[in-house]
């Protein structure tokens, strides 16, 4: 998993200050998939001794060309093997190659089941409707994305809920998810708040409809 330089976090690991992110939906975990998770906030801070480098730390680090996030798989005379998760080894450098270390992983909020994000999203959509004073067609269209939404989480089904279809893309889990929160905030501008939570709503069906062919067509690869 590559960092690129102009990363603020490298400036702040040469300042010498520690730097804190979030890993955002949906993005690209790469080769450090099997160790970090979307949602999580990770801190890193700089290097203040060698000695402070243990096994099994996930660590910034000069990798040829480029800088990498992978994990310390072992210590020996003062270097130290970098793997990612995945089981790959790079190799051994010194300490001097290690630019940083993470020092506190902040697990995300939980979400919900689908099935209850589902009703939060149905309950959303109602309150809408009574406060914005939507029209019955636009009502009628609004409910039916809950609808369709219910339709495609059953054919996904529960074991493929939360698996992104393919790199850098979301899984249905992560869009309804954000759908949901979105949707809750009222985030819509006031002006046209209605059409816009059905437009917004109708895109995320649509990758719904895109997601089930993507794992289906995976699915059927792996069976040929």
């Amino acid at each position: 998993m590559a960092r690129r330089k102009n990363d603020p976090l490298f400036e702040a690991l040469r300042e010498g200050r520690s730097y804190t992110w979030t890993i955002p939906e949906g993005g690209d975990l790469a080769s450090m998939r099997a160790a970090v998770k979307h949602g999580q906030t990770l801190t890193m801070s700089p290097i203040e001794h060698p000695r402070d480098i243990q096994v099994g730390d996930f660590v910034l680090v000069r990798w040829h060309a480029s800088e990498i996030f992978h994990i310390v798989g072992g210590i020996q005379d003062e270097r130290y093997l970098i793997v990612n998760s995945l089981g790959k080894v790079n190799g051994w450098v010194g300490a001097e190659a290690i630019h940083g270390r993470v020092t506190e992983i902040i697990e995300p909020e939980p979400r919900p089941s689908v099935e209850v994000m589902l009703d939060e999203l149905a309950s959303a959509y109602q309150t809408m409707i009574t406060t914005e004073q939507a029209s019955a067609d636009d009502a009628r269209r609004m409910l039916a994305i809950v609808d369709d939404l219910r339709w495609y989480a059953a054919r996904i089904g529960d074991e493929r809920v939360d698996t992104m279809p393919r790199s850098n893309t979301w899984s249905f889990q992560q869009n309804l998810w954000r759908l949901t929160r979105r949707t809750k905030k009222a985030t819509a501008p006031a002006s046209n708040r209605v059409l816009y939570s059905i437009d917004r709503g109708k895109e995320c069906v649509g990758r719904a409809s895109e997601i089930l062919a993507l794992l289906d067509d995976s699915a059927s690869d792996r069976n040929e």
